[in-house]
């Protein structure tokens, strides 16, 4: 009994700490400047430019290549290079593809991770640079911190303080057969 009040317990705390992300994706978040976004495991695309889109990227990690698969509606080159090799510096990877009108194309190009990302840079006549990110590293469970305002994890911890401190209290009245003892 007193271990599946004690889940009970804690399965309702992460639900008051988790809250307020939910309502965070519900539209309450203040307008922000449209960016790029990555696309991995994204339905959507990302625009490069007014003729090329990147379709899809994905990392696959026990290969150590990334596949981008771009869309183009014109005819041009596109440069695609490892963006994790520009921080150690020396001979980074480059693939180049030529791309004809409404054509699309898969490139595959190995990549270095750093401190769980993974990227490249792509370029082109009307980009000369653009940096997409294949993977970014998990937050291993703290990305939840990252989402709360300050307000709301002020707010979901104080939640959670007090309902530990009922619960340390409840503990201590049953331990004392219903009523407090004086000291």
């Amino acid at each position: 009994m007193r271990s599946i009040f004690f889940v009970a317990l804690l399965v309702v705390s992460l639900g008051c700490v988790s809250a307020p992300t939910a309502a965070q994706s519900a539209g309450n978040l203040p307008a922000e400047t449209p960016g790029p976004q990555p696309t991995a495991n994204a339905t959507e695309t990302t625009r490069i430019d007014g003729q090329t889109e990147i379709v899809r990227s994905e990392y696959l990690p026990e290969e150590g290549i990334a596949r981008i698969t771009l869309r183009s509606s014109a005819v041009q080159t596109v440069t695609i290079s490892d963006a994790g090799r520009f921080q150690e510096g020396g001979k980074i990877p480059v693939r180049t593809v030529a791309m004809r009108s409404d054509d699309t194309a898969t490139v595959e190009i190995p990549v270095t991770e750093k401190d769980g990302y993974v990227g490249v840079a792509i370029s082109t006549a009307n980009t000369p640079l653009y940096a997409e990110i294949v993977q970014q590293p998990s937050g291993g469970g703290l990305d939840i911190l990252r989402a709360l305002s300050s307000l709301q994890a002020w707010l979901a911890g104080a939640t959670v303080a007090f309902i530990w401190m009922i619960v340390a209290g409840y503990n201590v009245i049953r331990g004392e057969n219903g009523r407090p003892e004086v000291a």
